[in-house]
């Protein structure tokens, strides 16, 4: 009985204040380790929150124009926009349309204004039209299709046996006259269609004068050929 009042008998005081000593020695570590984290934290979140608002201007993008997009996607809308502004006198006076056809801009020439009925030669006061449109359409190095459009009244001449003909050699026509004004002969295509394609049922006048026409169509897109040729014109 006498050992138990010993001086070994308040031994686990020790051991008991020794584990009391390494938990708080934890808890402090975590407690330091937490206040590091959030300091951390707290400075980055402060650098982040100065680029945003005090140069906001320079990391924000501006927003684009619906022209600068497409430029950027396929370059489609800046090669129509061009063609447009620089003809756009022609379109005031209803003497052209221009159009986005698929990956093509298509003018189009009520082929009323360009030849005589019946006829595929180009009438002079029409060469003003034909030499603006070259010296628009020059520069870009695209391919080039002219189409011929008739409507549905037969022709039979002695020159001209169909409308196959005759909607063939405007479409050539138009070829040469380009070639005049120094379009390149590499890039174009002269297409005829007869009656075949028309824009509205052959029921009326009106639809036929519209279905009477030349098609420029441009083929859109970036296209390396050594196709455009820059000359001075006399």
């Amino acid at each position: 009985m006498s050992s138990q009042h010993g001086p070994d008998r308040h031994r686990w005081l020790i051991s008991y204040a020794d584990y009391m000593t390494l938990l708080c020695a934890f808890f402090i570590m975590l407690y330091s380790v937490e206040l590091l984290d959030e300091n951390q934290y707290k400075a980055v979140q402060e650098a982040l929150d100065g680029m945003f608002t005090t140069s906001s201007q320079q990391l924000l993008p501006q927003p684009e124009s619906a022209t600068t997009v497409l430029e950027d996607n396929n370059g489609m809308m800046p090669l129509y926009q061009t063609i447009t502004q620089q003809l756009q006198v022609f379109i005031d006076s209803n003497e052209l349309i221009i159009e986005q056809e698929g990956e093509w801009v298509k003018i189009r020439i009520k082929a009323d204004t360009l030849f005589p009925a019946g006829g595929w030669e180009i009438s002079d006061e029409m060469m003003d039209i034909i030499e603006k449109l070259a010296i628009t359409i020059r520069p870009i190095p695209n391919e080039i299709n002219i189409a011929g459009h008739t409507d549905d009244v037969p022709i039979s001449t002695e020159s001209i046996v169909s409308n196959w003909d005759l909607s063939a050699l405007r479409a050539v026509a138009v070829v040469r006259a380009f070639e005049l004004f120094g379009i390149a002969p590499q890039r174009m295509a002269a297409m005829g269609f007869s009656y075949h394609q028309p824009i509205f049922p052959n029921n009326s006048d009106e639809h036929r004068l519209a279905n009477r026409r030349v098609e420029i169509l441009i083929k859109q897109g970036t296209i390396n050929q050594p196709w455009a040729r820059e000359e001075n014109i006399e």
